[in-house]
């Protein structure tokens, strides 16, 4: 066997510098900038079709905080030379999953949805002194990351973070989000399951 396959990977850095098998699919970050003038973009794909590993790939591509020549290195998206210049990490990247998240009611899925912000905001925690950012965010940004944020700061987390990010790196940011819509459906489902259950036995 010439390769190997790594069942149940889903981090692109991890899969390349470990000699993986990977189906090259690099081309679309070429696609997204130059073919479309998306502000946002959609990916919508069945479970186990690879769209984690994609906004992974996504996130090492665009990262101005990684070094990615050496991963992307022999991958279709290297034959275009000028654009890898142009747009390998030279952006702020914030990179959001919830593919693990999964919650019976409102509280557990708020306690997570504050831990992801949280988690997110030690992934970058070394910028938090940076001079450019102003004391009124430096402080959210420690509220968000000690998970001790009001709600109405963890509503506008994503944009206070993005705005920190703008101002530490003077460039816009790039945001990926990876949402599985398809398990608060469930949840859902079983909670009006139980509602007409419940509705039943009281009739």
């Amino acid at each position: 066997m010439d390769f190997k396959v790594g069942v149940g990977k889903s981090d692109f850095r991890d899969m390349r510098e470990s000699g993986d098998y990977y189906v090259d699919k690099t081309e679309i970050l070429y696609e997204l900038v130059h073919d479309t003038d998306n502000a946002v973009s959609v990916f919508t794909r069945p479970r186990r079709f690879g769209k984690t590993l994609m906004m992974s790939m996504m996130e090492n591509f665009f990262n101005i905080r990684k070094d990615s020549n050496e991963i992307f290195a022999g991958l279709d998206i290297t034959d275009h030379k000028e654009f890898c210049n142009t747009w390998m990490n030279k952006y702020p990247v914030l990179f959001v999953s919830f593919k693990d998240a999964e919650a019976d009611n409102f509280e557990d899925a708020y306690s997570m949805l504050k831990t992801q912000i949280a988690e997110l905001c030690k992934n970058i925690d070394d910028i938090s002194e940076h001079k450019a950012i102003n004391d009124a965010d430096r402080q959210i940004f420690q509220r968000l990351m000690e998970n001790d944020a009001n709600k109405t700061e963890i509503k506008f987390s994503l944009k206070t973070l993005m705005r920190i990010m703008h101002s530490v790196y003077e460039k816009k940011s790039c945001f990926l989000l990876m949402s599985m819509m398809f398990r608060w459906q469930r949840r859902a489902r079983k909670i009006r399951q139980k509602t007409v259950i419940m509705g039943k036995c009281w009739t």
